[in-house]
Order: structure tokens, then sequence, then C-alpha cells
């Protein structure tokens, strides 16, 4: 049973990841981050509230803040997670001389690699593919491209290295790039120009007003003619002036027309 100390401190927290960096924990992993965030605390000298009270007077490093972050949001991914829905995304980055593709939530970059597996497969060869997630230590791994040992994932693009682990070949590598971006802050995402912008299984963390936002900053980004594409119903509803729903039964995908 979880003392009263004990629910206080797990509901300052949340309030304190929500108030600083706008990110949301549903109510089932709240107990879950409560306890890996005592376990960070102890494994750096500290007990979760003495944590807490350095987090409310803005004593943390930019290392810690990183640590808690991770902790904090949700990395479940594998390759090629929805094959329908990167087969739908290829299908709209052909269209494009040089497609670009956003990958939003990438987690630690199962995502984008399986979109630039797709896409060579198809025969492109002048293409860009950009993952961004709210955590530095996904997104390190995420550049490291090495990873458990994969069916989903064709001989030629990888290399065997340790203890029945692969790494992507540079050449393939060379088409992916990472960078560290919350998507509920103001700051410009550096990656301009996405034909093709991509979030799946995020935005399912968010309530429906934050999915809202989100969503019309990513479509800022679009140009005309650009693809936004998200999970089925993970849109919550939202419509655009600017951007056309596309009848699409394997997700919810929207054009911008102006």
């Amino acid at each position: 049973m979880i003392s009263a100390a004990a629910s206080l401190t797990e509901d300052q927290w949340i309030e304190v990841l929500y108030n600083r960096f706008r990110i949301e924990v549903s109510q089932d992993r709240r107990p879950a981050l409560h306890r890996a965030i005592g376990a960070y605390a102890q494994s750096i000298g500290e007990d979760n509230e003495s944590l807490l009270a350095k987090a409310l007077s803005r004593q943390l490093s930019a290392e810690n803040w990183s640590k808690i972050i991770h902790l904090a949001t949700n990395h479940e991914t594998r390759f090629f997670r929805n094959r329908a829905i990167i087969d739908q995304l290829c299908n709209y980055a052909e269209t494009f001389a040089r497609p670009r593709v956003l990958s939003v939530g990438c987690s630690t970059g199962e995502e984008p690699y399986s979109i630039a597996i797709a896409l060579a497969e198809r025969g492109l060869a002048n293409f860009k593919v950009h993952g961004i997630d709210v955590s530095e230590d996904c997104i390190a791994a995420a550049s490291e491209g090495i990873y458990k040992a994969s069916e989903a994932i064709p001989s030629r693009y990888v290399k065997e290295v340790t203890n029945g682990h692969l790494r992507f070949y540079d050449w393939l590598k060379d088409f992916v790039t990472f960078s560290q971006h919350n998507v509920m802050s103001d700051r410009p995402i550096g990656f301009t120009n996405p034909s093709v912008i991509v979030t799946q299984n995020m935005l399912i963390y968010y309530r429906k007003e934050a999915r809202h936002r989100i969503l019309e900053g990513l479509a800022l980004g679009l140009p005309i003619g650009g693809y936004l594409i998200t999970g089925p119903s993970e849109d919550a509803g939202w419509k655009s002036t600017d951007l056309q729903r596309l009848p699409v039964p394997t997700a919810s995908v929207f054009k911008r027309t102006q």
C-alpha cells in the first residue's frame, strides 16, 4: 500500500514533469515511474524526496533531467511495428523527387531504420529519414544503430557485432539522422520541409487538447503536398483548415492542400 507521503511525492513529480516539459504520465504508469525515479535517486546518492526537492528548486543538472525524462516516457517499439503504415508512407514518399521523412517519438530508432529499409527496398536512393524523441538516452542508442538480432531486418543491411547484436551498415545510416526534441516545446524541429511526418503510439500518452496542439505544430512544418500520418484514431478527432483528411483505413492521414 502506498503511503500518503509517497503518494504526495508521486503527484509532485507528475506536476513537475508536466509544468516544466509538458510530459504527461498516464495513471497506470505512475507507480512504476515513482519506483524508477526512486531507484535512480539512490544510484546518485539521493532519495526520492531529496531529488524532488532539488527538482523543485531547480538544482538538477541537465544530465539528471535527461535521465528522469527517459524514465517518464514510453519507449516500447520494434522494427516494422506497423507494416501497413510504413507501406502507405512509402507510397507517399515515392511521389517526391527527394523524400524527407520525419519520425516523431522515434524512441530508440527502430521506426526510422524500418522506414529507411522500406524506401531502399523500393529502389529509392535519394531520401532522408530523421527521428526525434524527448529522451537523450533513446537518441544516443538510435544514433549508435546497434540492436538485438531481428528476423525483420534483411541481412544485407546489417553486420554482426557481438553477443547476438547487429549494427546497420554505414551506407544505410547515412540516410538516417536523429535529434532530441520535445514536441510540446516551442523549439523548432531541426529538420525542415518534411515530405511525410509520421507518429505512432506516441499521441496516445497525451490528453486530447495536447494531441491537437502537437498535430498543429507538426502541420506547420509541412510544405504544400506534404503528408501527416498517425496511428488509427490517435488524432482524437483533430481537424485542420489547411490539411485534408484522406480516407485511409489503416491510419489517420492528412495532406496539406494550402
